[in-house]
């Protein structure tokens, strides 16, 4: 090779990652670096958009793809300030500086020549910066519910991975964001298994690009999305194997034969969904035999890990046509004689609040919902609709609450979810306080919306979309403790989910008043006392 073709050579490999890892044959710590059997790799190596997502299957080869991209980067100092890969755990940054990052540099001499110091697990010195491996990890609340990190704290990076974004607090990656503030790169990129739809790497997903990996057919010269068109993109064959297929003609296709084709491509966040089934190292037969015959009944594994799809059983979230089913042919009232019960959820700086009356012992009726601004305006709303009852969030504005049970005539209750708290909900008379645990609560307001008869709306307006949305986001998975091994389902919040926490309180409320007013319990005094009279006349 002569002195300029090297000196070309060694241009192309500072610019273009691909050409690098080729040329250098970085090997990984199984075997060396190839193309094959993941071509659709060589687009997340070149392209130079400075914020990505990427949903996944497991194994597909993105964790290791993108940190031999971000160890380019600073080799060849696009990332002066240094990088931040970001993972769940600490936990995490230990397995994966031992099994993956350590093999790197010990194994490839194009990488380790730049390493000035790999003595450390969670930070290491390439070229002029400084790669920063740590764990989205809460070590404080501050302000009583804003969470923060000290392991994010002053570190200013170029380019920031998130690393199964899905198991990472929404706190903690807004923390992690700031670290490129004061970049002129500014680079963030997320990945990981998605896990329930409209959260996390999906929500992302779904607002980007999307890209998707479409594969020519040699036959018809069309093209064939396995993630979009599964299962109908897997052929059964007679001896139980299973095969690609063009779903236009039906004859068997490879994915080595495809491209990223972006479906909505004017939008700028950029965006990629692979899945186990482009993998030539998983036999679509097995995938499909999980789809058909999920474990355990349980398909929520099959279409995170291997089909790279957020997915959650019907049960464990509401869903917008379920609360709109609850809607009856009456608009919101006015006002109303009661006795009437109210639940309140506390954000700062908007309340939200639902009333509502029972119409019989086990059936509610919601007649008003909205959003106030102070808690002068519960008082309006208590007096307006004959609250009797009220449960209200006890956190985190705990001094207001107490001003507003000192104030009122009626039942006032400030509620503390406790998440270990198991059985029956404590109703601790003296400080007027309900400690219940909030899967339950949710649980059972859940029950309320999908048991015809149980809950009446309003007939749909404005804040009752806004209301619909609002209880649709929580949803309840199943959480491992990472100490204990224990599990546990917990539901957990996609968005904005005030109404739904006013929609608990509104239920617990409930228990303590009944179904008929005063003027009306008056009045059934009266009737049975005159029967009684003339009856003993």
């Amino acid at each position: 090779m002569s002195i300029t073709e090297k000196a070309t050579l060694d241009i192309m490999s500072a610019l273009d990652c691909f050409t690098w890892l080729t040329e250098n044959q970085i090997t990984l710590s199984h075997s060396p670096w190839t193309l094959k059997g993941h071509e659709y790799q060589l687009a997340w190596m070149q392209e130079q958009a400075t914020e990505q997502c990427f949903i996944k299957g497991a194994q597909t080869g993105a964790t290791e793809a993108l940190v031999l991209r971000t160890l380019h980067g600073m080799i060849y100092s696009k990332y002066p300030q240094g990088a931040l890969y970001l993972f769940p755990t600490r936990d995490d940054v230990k397995d994966f500086s031992k099994a993956r990052f350590d093999p790197l540099i010990e194994l490839n001499p194009a990488i380790n020549k730049f390493v000035q110091n790999t003595d450390a697990q969670n930070i290491k010195q390439i070229g002029r910066g400084f790669l920063y491996l740590r764990g989205a990890r809460v070590t404080k609340n501050v302000m009583g519910s804003k969470k923060s990190s000290s392991q994010l704290k002053s570190i200013p990076v170029d380019r920031v991975v998130f690393d199964e974004r899905d198991e990472m607090e929404d706190d903690m990656v807004e923390l992690a964001r700031e670290r490129v503030s004061h970049s002129t790169v500014k680079e963030l990129i997320s990945l990981g298994t998605p896990t329930i739809p409209d959260y996390g790497i999906d929500k992302m997903y779904q607002s980007s690009d999307q890209r998707v990996w479409m594969i020519r057919c040699s036959k018809c010269n069309k093209h064939t999305c396995l993630e979009l068109e599964f299962p109908g993109c897997i052929r059964r064959n007679a001896d139980g194997s299973a095969t690609r297929i063009c779903i236009h003609c039906g004859t068997e296709i490879f994915p080595h034969n495809g491209e990223w084709v972006a479906q909505y491509p004017t939008r700028s966040l950029v965006g990629w969904w692979i899945s186990q089934l482009n993998s030539l190292y998983v036999d679509p037969a097995y995938i499909l035999d999980l789809y058909e015959d999920p474990p355990n009944g349980n398909l929520s594994e099959v279409m995170n890990s291997k089909l790279g799809r957020a997915y959650i059983p019907a049960e464990n979230r509401l869903s917008s046509g379920e609360v709109y089913a609850c809607c009856g042919p009456d608009p919101t009232l006015l006002r109303h004689e009661g006795p009437c019960c109210m639940g309140v959820d506390v954000g700062n700086p908007t309340l939200h609040v639902v009333v509502g009356h029972k119409k019989t012992k086990h059936n509610l009726k919601i007649i008003w919902m909205g959003r106030v601004s102070s808690f002068n305006d519960l008082h309006d709303i208590a007096q307006r609709y004959g609250v009797r009852s009220c449960v209200i969030d006890l956190k985190p504005e705990i001094r207001k609450v107490r001003e507003f049970q000192a104030s009122e005539t009626f039942s006032v209750f400030g509620c503390d979810y406790v998440e270990t708290r198991l059985g029956m909900t404590a109703w601790d008379e003296k400080e007027r306080i309900i400690k219940c645990n909030r899967t339950e609560i949710c649980d059972q307001s859940h029950d309320f919306f999908i048991v015809p008869g149980k809950l009446e709306l309003p007939r749909r307006h404005q804040e009752l979309d806004q209301f619909a949305k609002e209880v649709c986001n929580i949803a309840k998975v199943l959480e491992e403790d990472t100490d204990t091994g224990a599990r546990v389902y917990r539901y957990k919040k996609l968005g904005a989910d005030h109404y739904r926490h006013a929609m608990n309180y509104l239920i617990l409320a409930s228990g303590r008043v009944g179904s008929l007013s005063d003027s009306k319990l008056v009045a059934m005094f009266y009737d049975r006392r005159k029967r009684r009279n003339f009856m003993t006349a």
